[in-house]
């Protein structure tokens, strides 16, 4: 039977991607009024799962070709898993004032810089792709510039300010710029995943519901008025859309608001987002499945102590484009 390509961990009877048989079992024998089959096992490496119409297992035909039950000849994949943090951060403890982050508590967060070092969040959501808001491409050229132009100076940064190499495609929402402020990011490149860098995953119901807490990590300026040198974040709550559009009303900032937004407020302490925390996730815990999830991307930044409340986009409300563009291209 032809070798798969993918990693076999593990073969009953017999390691056919490795001549050293000393390390293998030996070709099973035969018995009298029985048989004997070649069986191989697909298994992925940590912090990636199985993704098959089979269970990963696969026999040797009788036309020499491994099949499984199921899938037929396509073999599985390994996709990264989402959302499980080692080190999540909790509840108990308390991007203006916020928290400094603990090691790889948001591996999804990342670190945008555009053309003149401008400073702004984007979110891991696959080992190739990252959500950002559309305005944070356009920081530092002008609204003439093409997205041919801005992605090869676009810089992204993943984990412990490890480079996540070029930028080979964005994609603005349709809707970009009058109702939806959202980019997708393609890297040129997949990223290891690993306890520093995941992707979260993508809510899948309304975790935004109002009361409802989530975490905010990134890189915004902080009370001093310059960015941390370690990631911090905050836990906010999820504010009544009417009292924060009656609230921007008679205020002189306009953030976009619509169905496809959400607000958010103050924490107990006042704490907010600030100036470069744009593009990073409203991350929430479901404790049903132990997963986190990204329920919004923040859009509207300019909040930091002046505003009380900052605005984001709705995950569920894009989802459906957020798939069909990754698996588009």
């Amino acid at each position: 039977c032809r070798t798969p390509m993918l990693l076999v961990a593990s073969l009953l009877w017999g390691a056919l991607a490795s001549p050293d048989t000393s390390q293998s079992c030996p070709v099973p024998r035969w018995v009298e009024h029985g048989q004997v089959e070649h069986l191989a096992r697909y298994r992925c490496d940590p912090y990636y799962q199985l993704r098959s119409r089979g269970d990963g297992l696969y026999r040797c035909s009788q036309q020499h070709v491994w099949v499984n039950e199921a899938a037929g000849e396509v073999l599985p994949i390994c996709e990264p898993v989402c959302g499980k943090p080692k080190n999540p951060a909790r509840q108990v403890q308390r991007i203006i004032g916020g928290m400094m982050a603990a090691k790889n508590s948001f591996p999804w967060q990342g670190r945008l810089l555009s053309r003149h070092n401008h400073t702004a969040g984007a979110t891991l959501i696959s080992d190739q792709w990252l959500l950002t808001t559309g305005r944070n491409l356009y920081l530092g050229h002008s609204e003439n510039s093409t997205l041919e132009e801005i992605a090869p100076t676009l810089r992204l940064f993943l984990g412990r300010e490890t480079p996540a190499g070029a930028v080979e495609r964005i994609v603005l929402h349709p809707e970009f710029p009058g109702a939806v402020d959202l980019a997708l990011l393609k890297l040129k490149h997949k990223v290891p995943v690993g306890e520093a860098v995941m992707p979260i995953c993508l809510a899948q119901q309304d975790y935004a519901k109002v009361g409802r807490v989530g975490f905010v990590s990134g890189w915004g300026w902080t009370v001093l008025l310059e960015h941390p040198k370690q990631l911090k974040y905050v836990l906010l709550p999820v504010a009544d859309s009417g009292s924060c559009q009656a609230y921007y009303q008679a205020h002189s900032l306009q953030p976009l608001q619509n169905n496809h937004t959400f607000c958010v407020g103050m924490s107990e302490l006042r704490e907010s987002t600030c100036l470069g925390d744009a593009g990073s996730a409203f991350a929430i815990h479901d404790p049903e499945d132990d997963t986190w999830y990204a329920a919004g991307i923040l859009s509207f930044d300019r909040s930091c102590l002046a505003a009380r409340y900052g605005v984001y986009v709705r995950v569920l409300s894009v989802l459906d484009w957020i798939k069909e563009t990754m698996a588009a291209h």
